[in-house]
């Protein structure tokens, strides 16, 4: 091995980290930048998802990131690749951040698999540790180049030789630690949400490759798994996402502030926004004479849209919740989706419905007679069944107050009946 040539490779190493992120002393020692990514965009889609693609995820959770770190940090500058559905060449982010001498970039994406049970959150920081394992997500997310006019700005890695693997391990090595740093703290939040973490790993990424500044690569988690996919789509899952991110640059801010000797000035707190005492928030987005499946093209692709009957008319309700600005943010998002009437309703929580009535569960119409004995109720008990036309439709329990109904709708739901619903009764009668 000539070493020259590893001699001159790693001078020229440092010398573009230098040149790239700027004389590091020289840095104002009360600015942070953090460079936040959101990966794809435009022509760009990114990772097809079962509701919505990679692009316009990563973009709203980036966003949401952002604007945490701005509300509670004044010491912080916050610098976006990109805030709309547009464009941007992998080198033109790390320039992003090299130019503006970012102390951490985030990229945020998300993973996709031919195997769609595969689930969980990675991130991702530069090293070759473990790489040929990783290769689909590099292979993928690299990909984007082929979109690009100038693809020969890019080296070419080759990490059987020897020479190239000293110079890539020394150039990145300052930053390594920092990154794997965030990065388990990202995981770890990940993980203290509820959600399933695949852990920090290693690979090759150009976006990463080019950056003078610990990096980490977010994978927010498999939009090809039709439960991961779906959370992320919805504004509680992107919500969830941002705050992780967030409580994980907070870990790291503190310690870069403690270790780099600064005066740390208390930050206010975060202010956590406390429910409506007694109140339940729903989205009335659409009243019907029809029934729609969950995913019918009316719905707009919303998720996890509840239905309850009453007399000849179906109600549509769009999220839950007891806080007020998740309300108004789950109304703004029903009004981005298209549906331009729709409202906040309030639901008393524990309310009792008026003399008779109740609430059932409708779980199945045929046009068969079926008993409890055939075997069709999926375990299911005391099975009221009513006749219309040539039309049997079944229905389970019998509860007071809302809160209940749910329950039991979740209970069918498990029982295999996905299309199940609320009906609103008058004894053992159809509220007219």
């Amino acid at each position: 091995m000539g070493l020259t040539r590893i001699c001159k490779q790693i001078f020229f190493s440092v010398l573009i980290l230098t040149l790239g992120s700027g004389i590091l002393t020289a840095q104002k020692k009360a600015d942070f930048v953090i460079v936040i990514d959101a990966g794809h965009g435009g022509k760009d889609i990114g990772a097809r998802g079962v509701v919505e693609n990679e692009k316009d995820i990563t973009l709203d959770v980036a966003l949401k990131f952002g604007q945490l770190i701005e509300k509670n940090y004044k010491d912080v500058q916050v610098i976006y690749t990109r805030k709309t559905d547009v464009f941007l060449e992998l080198w033109e982010r790390a320039r992003i951040a090299n130019k503006n001498h970012a102390n951490l970039f985030v990229s945020i994406h998300c993973n996709s698999a031919g195997n769609k049970s595969a689930y969980g959150s990675e991130t991702y920081v530069m090293g070759l540790r473990r790489m040929e394992e990783n290769l689909e997500v590099s292979k993928r997310e690299n990909s984007v180049i082929l979109l690009e006019d100038n693809q020969e700005r890019y080296q070419k890695f080759d990490p059987n030789d020897e020479e190239a693997v000293i110079a890539f391990e020394i150039m990145h090595s300052a930053y390594l630690d920092q990154s794997i740093k965030y990065a388990g703290y990202v995981e770890n939040e990940f993980t203290r949400s509820g959600r399933s973490s695949r852990g920090v790993k290693q690979n090759i990424f150009h976006v990463l490759r080019e950056n003078a500044s610990p990096a980490v690569l977010v994978e927010l988690g498999f939009i090809s798994n039709h439960d991961e996919g779906t959370y992320l789509s919805t504004e509680k899952g992107k919500q969830e996402r941002a705050e992780s991110l967030f409580q994980a640059f907070k870990k790291y801010k503190q310690e870069y502030d403690e270790k780099d000797g600064r005066v740390v000035v208390e930050e206010k707190p975060v202010e956590v926004e406390r429910p409506v005492a007694g109140l339940t928030y729903k989205i009335q987005i659409l009243v019907s004479k029809n029934k729609y499946a969950p995913s019918a093209k009316q719905l707009n692709g919303l998720t996890d849209v509840e239905v309850v009957q009453a007399g000849d008319l179906y109600k549509y309700y769009y999220g839950n919740t007891s806080l007020v600005s998740e309300r108004d943010q789950l109304l703004n998002y029903a009004i981005k989706k298209g549906f331009k009437d729709a409202f906040v309703v309030e639901f008393v929580n524990n309310e009792k419905l008026i003399g008779n009535q109740n609430y059932r569960i409708q779980f199945l119409a045929s046009d068969k007679k079926y008993r409890d004995r055939d075997g069709k109720f999926g375990g299911l008990k005391d099975v009221l069944r009513i006749k219309q036309g040539k039309t049997h439709f079944y229905y389970y329990g019998s509860t007071k107050t809302y809160e209940d109904a749910q329950k039991e709708l979740n209970y069918v739901k498990s029982r295999g009946f996905r299309n199940a619903f609320i009906v609103v009764f008058d004894g053992k009668k159809l509220l007219e």
